[in-house]
């Protein structure tokens, strides 16, 4: 931001707002369960995004056919388009109804980070029963929705083709219902 000083105030604005707002239009989670006995649960794991400590999304960390979370296993976690990331605004206002841009100001899903994802981004790991999860390590992926030329005098939102790694957190935890084995939930802070 230093260089946005020598600017006039508008270019700053500009200068800002390439560097800041980002739309997340996939999240990739890869979750790994400790390799130790009796680490693996049978329960139904999920994790919440929050944004500036509000939830905005719950994701399950869940395959219906496979044993999730099993001893010593790393499963990944994918979720994209309008139905597992409906669009959530940030600070960008949604336009009145009837009402239409072209490009549109923000994309038709994904989450907003009108202040980047550091400091602001969180993933809320909730366990949903007393069957013990020892979680050993959580990788988090994205992949950002841009605005782009499409052509010389065309703008439009495009998701990026490929993954980008933000964060990884190794603390081992475990997660139950029953206090004696564990906590409730574990909130995953990006800083």
């Amino acid at each position: 931001m230093q260089r946005g000083i020598y600017y006039k105030k508008t270019m700053l604005t500009i200068i800002h707002s390439e560097e800041y707002i980002m739309w997340i239009g996939s999240i990739g989670l890869v979750a790994a369960t400790k390799d130790v006995p009796n680490a693996e649960t049978d329960n139904l794991v999920q994790a919440s995004i929050l944004r500036n400590g509000k939830e905005i999304r719950v994701l399950n960390l869940d395959y219906a056919d496979v044993d999730d979370h099993e001893r010593g296993d790393s499963r990944s976690y994918n979720y994209s388009g309008p139905a597992k990331l409906p669009r959530r605004n940030d600070l960008t206002p949604e336009l009145p109804p009837g009402i239409g841009m072209i490009p549109m100001p923000y994309p038709g899903y994904g989450f907003e980070f009108s202040e980047g994802l550091s400091g602001h981004l969180q993933i809320q790991l909730r366990i949903n029963g007393d069957d013990m999860w020892i979680k050993d390590n959580i990788d988090l992926y994205v992949k950002f929705i841009r605005l782009r030329a499409t052509s010389f005098d065309t703008l439009a939102w495009l998701e990026d083709t490929a993954w980008t790694y933000i964060a990884s957190w190794t603390q081992d935890v475990a997660l139950s219902t029953d206090d004696d084995e564990g906590v409730t939930t574990w909130t995953l802070n990006l800083t």
